[in-house]
């Protein structure tokens, strides 16, 4: 996978050449911050593997009170897996 940066560039080059691609948002970054905030981790998060999304629901089906464990999981699987952008 290309390093954010790449593809900002790659984004800006091909907004210069394609009448219909628009420039991409300007990223501002805090000068005094830290480079890795959590929310800059969340932003660049990596895509959960499917093994760990598939098989926990399931399984805590069978745990006393796991129902709500499952729809818990599951709405986090829904935050966790949404655009970042």
């Amino acid at each position: 996978m290309l390093h954010s940066k790449t593809l900002f560039r790659l984004h800006e080059w091909l907004a210069d050449r394609v009448s219909f691609i628009q420039y991409p948002k300007p990223r501002a970054y805090p000068v005094g911050a830290p480079t890795w905030t959590l929310a800059r981790r969340w932003r660049n998060r990596p895509p959960m593997p499917w093994p760990v999304a598939v098989i926990p629901p399931p399984l805590m089906l069978f745990v006393p009170g796991g129902v709500y464990l499952a729809i818990a999981y599951i709405a986090f699987l829904f935050i966790y897996c949404r655009h970042p952008r």
